[in-house]
């Protein structure tokens, strides 16, 4: 269950590399996927929706680490 939600979670970032900043166009797609991945994964649909919602608000104009993957 666990490799699946990394696999999908790799794939939901893979948006954002090569971008300098994150910004709202180019996040919406990727928490679009993470909130499907989680809820693949069984997670509660509120804290899936909360969850990304926090992580938009931290995310929009922060800089794109390629260095690190989502497992890290």
């Amino acid at each position: 269950m666990f490799n699946n939600l990394s696999d999908k979670l790799d794939k939901a970032f893979h948006v954002l590399k090569g971008h300098g900043k994150i910004t709202e166009i180019n996040v919406a797609e990727t928490l679009k996927e993470v909130r499907r991945a989680l809820l693949d994964a069984d997670v509660n649909y509120k804290i899936a929706k909360d969850f990304t919602n926090t992580v938009k608000e931290k995310a929009i104009g922060q800089n794109v680490l390629t260095t690190l993957n989502p497992g890290q």
